[in-house]
């Protein structure tokens, strides 16, 4: 059976559920993360990686109390699975890129801002050395509560999301309940 192309359009400010809702989610996935036989992976949703922290330090600390420390480890920051996954989170530009069908080089297929093409430079050059890249690796160029997050290396927000809404891809999630703790 052939199958028809679908086209699928961008989400709005208006399709997004709320913060709240955000969190609520993100919390009954690291629940289910608990006992089900299957990896828990979230996609352009960094801050999942904050609640996976928080809870296991929760976790950790009723353990101790009862029978010592567990290991620290959570979904895209640091996995004891031998599957090799990156230390610190993997966003938007940052351990990651995507490279278009005609070969522009983005941050990722939610982040639509060409920092090249394929066609002219080589994807690693364009990774290394363009200044988006170099941007969004550098978590001391986060605007708003992202900037001052003790969890930006392993979250560090949606750069997509924040581009998507405020028209600025270093601007602070805009989806994020989480008040940073004062430095």
């Amino acid at each position: 059976m052939a199958c028809d192309h679908v086209s699928v359009r961008r989400a709005t400010a208006a399709d997004m559920i709320a913060p709240e809702e955000h969190e609520r989610v993100f919390h009954w996935l690291y629940d289910l993360s608990q006992n089900a036989q299957f990896d828990i992976k979230s996609t352009a949703a960094p801050a999942y990686r904050r609640i996976v922290i928080q809870r296991e330090r929760q976790e950790r600390t009723r353990a101790a109390v009862q029978e010592g420390p567990l290991p620290l480890a959570g979904a895209g920051y640091r996995f004891e699975d031998g599957l090799d996954r990156p230390a610190l989170g993997v966003n938007d530009g940052k351990g990651f890129c995507f490279v278009s069908h005609i070969g522009d080089v983005c941050p990722s297929g939610f982040l639509p801002l060409a920092a090249g093409n394929v066609r002219q430079q080589p994807v690693a050059d364009i990774y290394r050395h363009s200044s988006l890249f170099r941007d969004l690796r550098d978590s001391a160029k986060l605007g708003g509560k992202c900037g001052r997050c003790e969890f930006r290396e392993v979250c560090g927000g949606s750069r997509a999301r924040a581009y998507a809404l405020t028209g600025d891809y270093l601007a602070e999630e805009p989806t994020c309940v989480y008040q940073p703790q004062p430095r």
